[in-house]
């Protein structure tokens, strides 16, 4: 390519919105080195947490960025506020570089380059993105680089045209110029153009080496820009790439009302997937999926259903109304109304609800009930085991065809430990029992209604403790006179 802008600045080539140009021929052996930018505060969030470690759907903003560009050779991320707490969240393969002043995205830059890992550093372009735009798509991404590399230009990056461009630089193109105009820096007739900059760039590494420390401090915020290297890129006749995208894959977040428009934006991109492989949901408005779930096909998610964390439902399930499951597997044909379950396991054709809280480590084999106000905590439930209703299994181990009936409990804890209660298989546990932990049931024994047992049953055994009853007759009538 000749120099100046390549096409008609939009891309390489003239067709912008055909397919990309193929790489050439060494591209797999090009390396690439990406930066994130993450030293940010996110004043505008008026959080303590960082601004990379607000959540959408469950997962970091940094995250996001790291699995934006995870094909990239070596990755840095520029930390700055709470450096420890950003640190800690992520990959221990990923490297860190404190910017200890946050003096502007060029510095932030700037400071990696001049670090000392960085110095062994053989990559032929720099990728950067910033660690708050969830939405990018890896293929846009793909294609930015593709693009430099085919053309080997100097600087590529992404652009959008916006509805709302406040806040963003923007793309001011003149006839055989190009420049990016911070916000702030912009002039009225430059703040009415919607072409916004996106903050990823794809970089020539030598390009970005020797022109970086021609940055000076001259705008409206006094910091050294990133984006003053597309003027100079202008001015010194090198080739830019830019590639339009949709305005919704480069929205950054600075606040928490764009932080809940992007949690909006992908949770609707996200549940229009799952319908597409054949999952119904009744209201996608009221229906909150994180990223990480998995539901399979022939699924029924209902009204006001909340599944979160690593959770997997397999088919035919039908989930809600109002369930809310964490990180939790639930097996194919399973229910699950107005229920909570966290961190378990349900095998298939479960049952759960209404008003089940299903407790950390419960994990519930084929054809378990788990009815109306029951609740399992820490237990392993038996292949056709109910616990029907107002009951409490905590720490224990029930087996086959095991039914636990209204209102009985397992006494767990003494006060300073926890102690583990065994029913063997086919026992029948009747209502308001009380079994007083550690106590083994044995197999098919029975435990008769408003019993305290606090020692073993035996195999087939009828288990049972009360008082005699007594009936004190004409004792009303004898209160009412008194």
């Amino acid at each position: 390519m000749g120099d100046g802008v390549i096409g008609n600045t939009l891309g390489f080539g003239p067709n912008v919105e055909g397919s990309s140009p193929s790489p050439p021929a060494n591209f797999k052996q090009m390396r690439i080195t990406g930066i994130i930018l993450a030293a940010g505060k996110g004043t505008r969030m008026k959080s303590d947490l960082p601004k990379v470690l607000h959540t959408v759907l469950g997962k970091k903003l940094i995250s996001y960025a790291i699995d934006s560009i995870s094909g990239i050779d070596d990755t840095y991320v520029v930390v700055g506020h709470e450096a420890d707490q950003v640190i800690q969240s992520m990959p221990s393969d990923i490297k860190t570089i404190i910017q200890h002043e946050q003096k502007g995205t060029g510095h932030a830059v700037s400071v990696v380059m001049e670090s000392t890992s960085f110095q062994e550093d053989n990559s032929e372009y720099i990728l950067i993105i910033p660690g708050d735009v969830p939405l990018i798509s890896d293929v846009d991404v793909e294609e930015l680089i593709n693009k430099v590399i085919s053309s080997e230009s100097s600087v590529g990056f992404l652009s959008s045209h916006v509805s709302n461009p406040f806040g963003y630089g923007r793309v001011v193109r003149g006839k055989d110029t190009i420049e990016i105009i911070e916000e702030r820096d912009c002039s009225e007739d430059q703040k009415k153009i919607d072409e916004i900059n996106s903050g990823i760039y794809c970089f020539k590494k030598d390009f970005l080496t020797r022109y970086i420390k021609e940055l000076d401090t001259s705008n409206a915020q006094g910091e050294l820009y990133i984006t003053d290297l597309i003027g100079i890129a202008n001015n010194e006749k090198k080739d830019i790439v830019i590639v339009q995208v949709d305005e919704h894959s480069i929205q950054g977040i600075n606040s928490m009302g764009q932080l809940n428009e992007v949690e909006d934006t992908l949770q609707k991109k996200i549940i229009q997937s799952f319908m597409e492989d054949g999952v119904y949901f009744q209201d996608p408005t009221s229906t909150y999926i994180d990223e990480s779930v998995k539901i399979s096909s022939g699924a029924k998610i209902f009204a006001n259903s909340h599944i979160k964390g690593n959770t997997v439902i397999e088919e035919n399930c039908e989930i809600g109304p109002n369930a809310q499951i964490n990180d939790s597997h639930i097996g194919q044909g399973s229910k699950v109304i107005n229920s909570v379950i966290d961190e378990s396991k349900i095998e298939s054709n479960g049952s759960i609800g209404p008003f089940a809280h299903i407790r950390p480590g419960s994990e519930l084999a084929d054809n378990v009930k788990v009815g109306a106000f029951a609740e399992t905590k820490k237990s392993k439930i038996g292949k056709g085991s109910k616990i029907p209703h107002l009951a409490y299994v905590g720490d224990a181990e029930l087996g086959t065809e095991v039914n636990f009936s209204a209102g009985a409990i397992t006494v767990n804890y003494d006060g300073k430990n926890k102690h583990k209660t065994d029913i063997k298989d086919g026992a029948f546990i009747g209502s308001d029992v009380m079994l007083v932990a550690p106590v083994t049931i044995g197999k098919e024994a029975m435990i008769g209604a408003g019993s305290v047992i606090t020692k073993d049953v035996p195999e087939k055994s009828l288990g049972i403790e009360r008082s005699d009853q007594k009936n004190i007759e004409g004792y009303v009538d004898r209160k009412k006179k008194k």
